[in-house]
């Protein structure tokens, strides 16, 4: 198992935070290898348009982010839902009753 970067210090992140961690560095990457693609094939001008900017690299940079977001929430949710769990399916214990309604009469009064 490789060690963490974190070992040194004395630190070890918990194995929750470490699976997030990656699997939204994954999608941060699909998210750079995505912006790339869409540069390059300059769909919809969007290529152009992201080179003529003035300030050159910070609209390239927002659009990688929030494609890092994006793709990055879908790979956890997706990583996170292919768990697999060790766990046996709840058997035994107690049943709770079967709840049935019973009909309350009610009186009503004529209004005038």
């Amino acid at each position: 198992m490789p060690r963490s970067p974190f070992a040194s210090l004395g630190f070890r992140l918990p194995v929750a935070v470490r699976f997030m961690l990656l699997h939204g560095a994954i999608g941060f990457g699909i998210a750079a290898v995505f912006v790339a693609l869409l540069m390059g094939t300059d769909m919809g001008g969007l290529g152009t348009l992201l080179r003529a900017a003035d300030s050159h690299p910070f609209p390239a940079l927002l659009l990688w982010f929030f494609c890092g977001l994006t793709f990055g929430s879908v790979q956890i949710g997706a990583a996170v839902m292919l768990l697999d769990t060790d766990e046996d399916p709840p058997a035994g214990g107690t049943r709770a009753p079967i709840l049935v309604p019973i009909p309350i009469p009610v009186r009503t009064r004529r209004r005038r």
